[in-house]
């Protein structure tokens, strides 16, 4: 079972304090008012007057502040009109009461004689034989007259106001002229009120004024539903141009993938060339080092050649002279000579096939390197029409959400201007039948009253 919930902060209750006091203290305490004290107690504070909570506190709402605050049931009926109230009370409580009941004789404060039974009117006076009911009447006229500056008469007091009634008698006589001649005002005024006729022009006229006030709110509401109508057709055509702007921007951007693909394949094309460039420039460089080292190789052996036949020249200088005994030494180094010469001729046209390889080989490099420039320039041209394309792109997304939020914030103007107008035509012409309503029910009530006031006066006549 779980604990009731406990109010955190409250002020206790003091001596002789009502219900509806102590209610306000508690509800300035947190802040709030009653109505929301009430909420939270599951009860409904909205009584007119304090008595009335003080009256109505009923045993429910007891047990509940009695939880919340910790203050017991007693103190807490004690402090409605069941704690104080006679007839409300139990035995005990009517017997203190009657105890604690002051004497009725001005001036006098002591308390009343108990009564000696339980039944009756208890007793008013106390026990002092000069405090009754004659002499307190007494007291009290003679303490107004004083006030009053009157002589009074204690004698007879009867007799004394039988011969003030007389007096006040004629001056009503006196002024009876007067209130007949207000009276017939009056009945005349009653009488155009009752007439159902000014009745009937005071709602002819007030139900044209309706009439009127109707009409305009009906041609502001016309007015209202046509610039909604104006404000729909706006919004239809900036959706149009959203739209329109939407499908531009996806095919910018189909146009910009289609760009980036073939950007893609020419890169591949580029990587492809280069690498194919790297392996000829390698293969040139091979064969240009492999031409380079055999041109070297027939050079040394054309020195050895030239040396050769530098020796055999001299050999045969030498042999001339012998020529008879060196003609067979001669025709051999002859022999030698021209086997010589002959690989030397071969060894300088291998030279010349191996110039014209590596020209050939330069010829291509020169080639390779025009289709690469070609395709750098291709590349760089594709980058700036793919950054001209973004920025087109990016622009014609800019402008489509420049125009879409400029169009909703005009739709939302409108709608707001549109929903304004509306409730305030609404108010008007709730003002307006509340007018003629509030107009036939004054007519009507004054109607069977004029009747009323009619069917009396016959008699009197």
């Amino acid at each position: 079972m779980t604990e009731p919930r406990r109010w955190p902060l409250h002020p206790a209750p003091i001596d002789g304090e009502t219900f509806y006091s102590w209610l306000r203290r508690i509800a300035a305490c947190y802040g709030t008012d009653l109505t929301l004290l009430g909420e939270d107690l599951g009860f409904t504070l909205r009584w007119s007057a304090p008595e009335d909570i003080d009256a109505a506190a009923m045993s429910g709402m007891i047990d509940v502040l009695a939880e919340r605050t910790g203050v017991t049931p007693d103190r807490l009926r004690q402090m409605g009109m069941a704690g104080w109230v006679p007839w409300r009370r139990d035995k005990s409580a009517e017997v203190q009461q009657s105890e604690q009941r002051p004497c009725r004789f001005p001036g006098c404060v002591r308390a009343a004689m108990s009564a000696d039974s339980g039944t009756g009117r208890p007793p008013e006076y106390c026990d002092n034989d000069g405090h009754n009911r004659a002499a307190g009447w007494r007291a009290r006229h003679r303490l107004a007259d004083e006030l009053s500056g009157n002589a009074p008469d204690e004698k007879r007091p009867v007799d004394a106001a039988r011969q003030r009634a007389d007096d006040l008698y004629g001056q009503v006589a006196g002024m009876a002229p007067h209130l007949v001649q207000q009276l017939t005002v009056f009945i005349d005024e009653l009488r155009i009120v009752a007439d159902p006729d000014a009745a009937e022009v005071q709602i002819e006229s007030v139900m044209a004024e309706a009439d009127a006030h109707i009409a305009a709110a009906t041609a502001r509401t016309s007015r209202a539903e046509h610039a909604g109508s104006q404000a729909n057709a706006e919004r239809v055509e900036a959706d149009a141009a959203a739209r329109k702007a939407s499908e531009l921007a996806e095919e910018q951007q189909a146009e910009l993938a289609v760009s980036q693909h073939e950007l893609g394949n020419r890169t591949h094309a580029l990587d492809q060339v280069t690498a194919e460039l790297v392996v000829v420039r390698s293969a040139a460089k091979a064969h240009n080092a492999q031409a380079q080292a055999e041109l070297s190789l027939l050079r040394e052996q054309l020195v050895t050649v030239r040396t050769r036949v530098g020796e055999a020249e001299h050999d045969r200088d030498d042999a001339t002279a012998r020529a008879e005994a060196a003609s067979t030494a001669r025709a051999a180094a002859e022999e030698r000579a021209r086997g010589a010469v002959a690989r030397a001729v071969d060894n300088a046209a291998r030279a010349q096939r191996v110039e014209a390889n590596v020209a050939k080989i330069r010829g291509e490099r020169g080639h390779v390197r025009i289709v690469h420039d070609t395709i750098r320039e291709e590349v760089n041209t594709l980058r700036g029409n793919l950054a001209t394309a973004i920025a087109e792109r990016d622009a014609a997304w800019e402008n489509t959400r420049r125009e879409r939020t400029h169009l909703d914030q005009r739709v939302s103007d409108l709608r707001t201007t549109q929903v304004q107008q509306l409730t305030q035509l609404r108010d008007e012409a709730a003002d307006l039948r509340q007018d003629v309503r509030e107009q036939r029910d004054r007519a009507d009530r004054a109607h069977p009253t004029a009747q009323t006031d009619a069917a009396a006066m016959k008699p009197a006549r």
